[in-house]
């Protein structure tokens, strides 16, 4: 009896584990998966990527798996705001010194903030501390003061594609510069 008892939580605590976790797109370049931060949040995906709306209180959202940090560039990921109940989105990189689930963050980095009605390219370059061997990328947002909830389609999150490499710019116009040494 005390075997199935058992088996049975196993088997309810994997449903639940598994019940806010996104099985991540394989043609999808940017981190994943992703699940919620917390379950009063809504989480989708669509044609354009991830749509989140999230619930009042301290900064919700969404978060990827433990990712290791060999040979990591930057993160870039595209937000836009659309509800004016959330005050402000941004990515955070948090950084792990194990590469588990039981491991504690040692240290994180957030992007500048995107406001509502900006659509904007957010890259967070890597910068762990010394023990670090891991990192997680959250996608976040907080709402204004008095704002119980966002709309469900509240922040738009797209994998982002890192700036070129800028070329030469043009020639100047003007034959005074130059004439400059």
């Amino acid at each position: 009896m005390r075997r199935i008892l058992v088996l049975v939580a196993l088997i309810l605590a994997l449903v639940q584990s598994t019940a806010f976790a996104d099985p991540g797109d394989p043609d999808d370049p940017g981190p994943g998966p992703f699940r919620r931060t917390t379950p009063r949040a809504s989480f989708e995906r669509d044609a354009g990527g991830l749509v989140v709306g999230i619930p009042n209180g301290r900064a919700w959202g969404i978060q990827s798996e433990l990712h290791p940090i060999d040979g990591a560039g930057p993160v870039t990921i595209r937000l836009a705001v659309d509800d004016p109940d959330v005050a402000e989105a941004f990515v955070r990189v948090a950084y792990y010194e194990r590469l588990d689930a039981r491991t504690r963050q040692l240290e994180t980095r957030d992007s500048p903030f995107v406001r509502v009605g900006e659509d904007r390219l957010v890259t967070v370059e890597l910068a762990p501390p010394a023990r670090a061997v891991a990192y997680r990328v959250r996608v976040l947002g907080r709402l204004v003061p008095g704002a119980a909830r966002s709309r469900d389609d509240a922040i738009r999150v797209r994998p982002g594609e890192p700036a070129a490499e800028r070329g030469r710019g043009r020639p100047s116009l003007t034959r005074l510069e130059a004439d400059l040494p």
